[in-house]
């Protein structure tokens, strides 16, 4: 079960200030459903100044803990609640975007580089294989990729070069970094770094980690209006195991600031390589 949470102010101003007063604040559910997916949507109505958190307990139960609810709404600390978070969506929509990107480019002699510090995204190797060769990683698991990088070449001769050491990406023109990241790469100002998530410590160059598209109708239809479309998908993709939404492309994608479409960000990728690369669209 996935429970949404709003709370919708009703006090009034004036005269209507003096009747919203003689009405309580009410609580609506509404559950809606689909495929495996079965939501909660529970709204507050709040005409008195104090929120009654007991009152909507009641009804958000077990899901205290991962409860979605828009980021603007401040849930009480000592209430146990929690808003829902999570950046497994958006990792593999990294992934996606790293090789969308790699064939919307078409040039095997960009040089791609994998960070991937637990050894979780091994199959991505091959698929981004397709696109470059060599493919450089670094992971503080080499043995699981060397595993793999035996298997590359005796199955279709590619070139995968293991390394704990960051020292490699100072050569990488594109950076794919589904995890989080915490620690400022030693990379190329014109270097584009794909990410899964907002990076916590600034780095030399551009990094995109947000990822969007148009949510399929049939979970559009189910949707509390007061929830973030992509927001909703990563809980759809967690909670309810809608992993088909972990297989699109991205439709827009940013670094926080900057929107970008597929093609407007392999231009902005050819741009900065031009000296270098002899990428067609």
């Amino acid at each position: 079960m996935i429970t949404a949470l709003n709370i919708e102010e009703k006090r009034q101003k004036g005269l209507l200030k003096l009747f919203s007063r003689l009405k309580s604040n009410r609580i609506r559910v509404e559950h809606r459903y689909c495929d495996a997916a079965a939501v909660k949507c529970i709204t507050y109505e709040q005409y008195r100044r104090r929120v009654n958190w007991n009152s909507i307990d009641r009804f958000v139960k077990a899901q205290r803990n991962h409860l979605l609810c828009p980021e603007s709404l401040a849930l009480p600390a000592e209430s146990g609640y929690r808003r829902f978070c999570s950046t497994e969506l958006s990792e593999r929509l990294c992934e996606n975007a790293a090789l969308t990107l790699l064939d919307m480019l078409r040039d095997r002699r960009v040089s791609v580089a994998l960070c991937d510090d637990s050894g979780e995204r091994v199959g991505l190797c091959r698929y981004l294989l397709s696109g470059c060769d060599p493919l450089d990683v670094v992971t503080d698991v080499p043995e699981v990729y060397l595993d793999e990088a035996d298997r590359l070449m005796e199955d279709c001769g590619a070139v995968l070069r293991v390394h704990k050491s960051t020292e490699i990406l100072a050569a990488a023109d594109l950076i794919v970094a589904p995890g989080r990241l915490d620690t400022p790469l030693p990379c190329r100002k014109d270097a584009l770094i794909l990410s899964g998530a907002e990076p916590t410590a600034e780095q030399p160059c551009t990094v995109i980690w947000q990822y969007s598209y148009p949510l399929p109708q049939k979970y559009a239809e189910i949707k509390p209006a007061f929830l973030d479309e992509m927001y909703f998908a990563s809980a759809l993709y967690v909670m309810a195991r809608a992993h088909e939404l972990g297989s699109f492309g991205f439709r827009l994608c940013s670094d926080g600031q900057v929107m970008h479409t597929p093609a407007s960000l392999a231009a902005l990728f050819r741009d900065s390589h031009d000296v270098h690369l002899d990428i067609t669209d």
